[in-house]
């Protein structure tokens, strides 16, 4: 679906995308439902674009599923993502005050800035009535489908670090939506509490068994690399057809090398953690490790199951 520029008097006055029409707000800036974006290239936009993402767009009304967001294209490969976070007092309904909240969520992008150097926090402002947040984050991809992924991800992953970092009342394991949502809203913030590095989200086609990868560095002062295979809900020992996928990504994970960019290096994983949101019935684990052959994989895989992760959040909230 090619995107269609709409140019008067040498000034860009819209887009069009699949034959609905977006004019262009301030300076080249057009909010666009991400529907439309996700067919899209970076190469196909134009250099000095700032694009508002959105859910939909109705009777002139903008509709968001998560805190604003836009996009501009830095070249081909890489592009600039910024967030925009911001709320009034008298309007908050939160179990705990918005600014504690507000503020935590500051001191986890700044924390998140420090260690990984993926996020910049680039304003925070209280005037005593409003709190606003802005932040960004550089990522590298060729398609705005996966520039939307990991913006999307980052919002997750900070408000999950939030939610640990403030406790009860805010989001437990039972809360999860799907898979997705317990990996990135509560296992990467815990993992990353816990003080492992490098932790990040690699669910996809090429994944091998890791949803979620990770690293410590040993006492040996060399990095371990540790893989997570998240499963949604109860892991059942009865089912066999459930158990052999769980054994085949396990054995995949071990036998498929990564690229790490940190290192930017090829890796392979060294242990591997299964971890679900709900718990292991009917002798689960012992059927799991009966079916793996090798002796070396059995003693380097780690079973949580929801309960457990529960107790870890609880222990390691600030």
């Amino acid at each position: 679906m090619p995107i269609e520029y709409i140019v008067e008097d040498d000034y860009l006055e819209a887009i069009v995308l699949d034959g609905q029409r977006f004019e262009a707000e301030d300076e080249n800036t057009f909010t666009v439902p991400k529907p439309l974006l996700r067919g899209l290239r970076l190469e196909e936009i134009k250099p000095d674009i700032t694009i508002n993402v959105c859910e939909k767009v109705e009777d002139e009304i903008i509709y968001l599923e998560s805190i604003p967001f836009s996009i501009e294209k830095l070249d081909n490969t890489n592009a600039k993502i910024s967030f925009e976070d911001s709320g009034r007092r008298k309007f908050w309904d939160g179990l705990v005050g918005f600014k504690p909240y507000m503020e935590t969520k500051r001191d986890i992008i700044l924390e998140r800035q420090q260690e990984l150097g993926d996020v910049h926090l680039d304003s925070y402002d209280d005037d005593g009535d409003y709190i606003f947040i802005n932040y960004s984050a550089t990522v590298q991809a060729e398609a705005l489908a996966l520039v939307i992924q990991q913006a999307e991800q980052i919002i997750k992953e900070i408000e999950g670090a939030v939610e640990l970092s403030l406790g009860s009342p805010f989001k437990e394991v039972s809360d999860a939506e799907n898979e997705a949502d317990f990996a990135i809203s509560i296992l990467i913030p815990l993992l990353r509490k816990m003080g492992f590095s490098n932790v990040r989200y690699s669910h996809g086609k090429k994944e091998y068994g890791k949803d979620i990868i990770f690293s410590r560095r040993t006492e040996f002062d060399e990095y371990e690399y540790w893989g997570v295979q998240v499963k949604f809900g109860d892991v059942s020992g009865g089912v066999n057809s459930e158990i052999d996928t769980l054994v085949g990504q396990a054995e995949d994970a071990f036998k498929m090398p990564f690229y790490d960019v940190y290192s930017r290096s090829r890796q392979r994983i060294s242990r591997l953690l299964i971890a679900i949101s709900g718990k292991f019935t009917e002798n689960a684990v012992e059927k799991i490790c009966e079916k793996i052959e090798s002796y070396p994989l059995k003693n380097n895989i780690e079973f949580v199951d929801g309960e457990k992760i529960k107790t870890l959040a609880e222990k390691f909230r600030r």
